[in-house]
């Protein structure tokens, strides 16, 4: 980035690019071989209705207010 930092997604974004070079491939494998999940979130949404022919709406949860 323009501060000298690296984007992880910019990087992450590479392995969608559809390039057949071999040593592209194995860079690309690199890349995936070197993810390490440290943490998982779980999230839960809630969605309601007014008639089983209504779209679904989202219902806002901030929990952090209660």
């Amino acid at each position: 980035g323009k501060e000298g930092k690296i984007r992880t997604d910019k990087i992450l974004g590479l392995r969608r690019l559809n390039i057949e070079d071999e040593e592209w491939q194995r860079a690309m494998q690199a890349i995936s071989d070197s993810i390490r999940i440290d943490t998982t979130k779980a999230y839960l949404r809630f969605h309601e209705r007014s008639g089983p022919d209504d779209d679904f709406r989202q219902v806002p949860l901030d929990i952090a207010r209660v």
